[in-house]
């Protein structure tokens, strides 16, 4: 009987042994999974801004290295037609930004590149969108109003008869 009774308290042991491991192992795959969940969450958002900034560093030492050999935005003002007018060339590099001030420190409108990663999706959320050149942009004209500085002013109109002020580089815009 003594014998039963010792069998019996080792079992009760060895179970009891068992499930303490399990229910810590199941305890300890928890905590993993929460702090893989919250280290998930915290990186996303840098991830996608180093990819951002990235795109923006690789794709403006493309358009350095490329010197004079870039494609420009012309007016053609001789003919009394102030529309911008730029045709992409996949031989030469362009990204021309139109921000809302006369600052490149200011919010970013407009995009016209010639890279696919500056224009596919958007990716610097331009308001006005991000196109290869502007026989591309259906829904907006653009045309020169005046020069101020290092920069042309002109307005971007849509299809509603919306118009937006939008300043480019002058260095990307020959007038004609």
């Amino acid at each position: 009987m003594t014998k039963a009774i010792y069998i019996f308290t080792l079992t009760m042991l060895f179970t009891a042994c068992g499930q303490a491991n399990r229910k810590s192992e199941k305890q300890e795959s928890i905590k993993i999974a929460d702090t893989t969940s919250f280290t998930t969450k915290t990186t996303q958002p840098t991830a996608g801004l180093t990819k951002l900034d990235s795109i923006d560093k690789v794709n403006n030492e493309s358009v350095v290295a490329s010197g004079d050999n870039v494609t420009r935005a012309f007016v053609p003002l001789k003919y009394k037609d102030s529309t911008i007018y730029l045709t992409a060339n996949i031989r030469k590099d362009h990204r021309v930004f139109g921000y809302t001030k006369p600052n490149i420190k200011s919010e970013r409108l407009l995009l016209l590149s010639v890279f696919t990663n500056d224009v596919e999706n958007n990716p610097f959320r331009c308001k006005l969108g991000a196109y290869y050149d502007t026989g591309g942009m259906e829904e907006l004209k653009l045309k020169y109003i005046s020069t101020t500085g290092n920069f042309v002013k002109a307005t971007a109109t849509d299809k509603t008869n919306k118009s937006t002020t939008v300043y480019f580089q002058k260095k990307w815009i020959n007038l004609e």
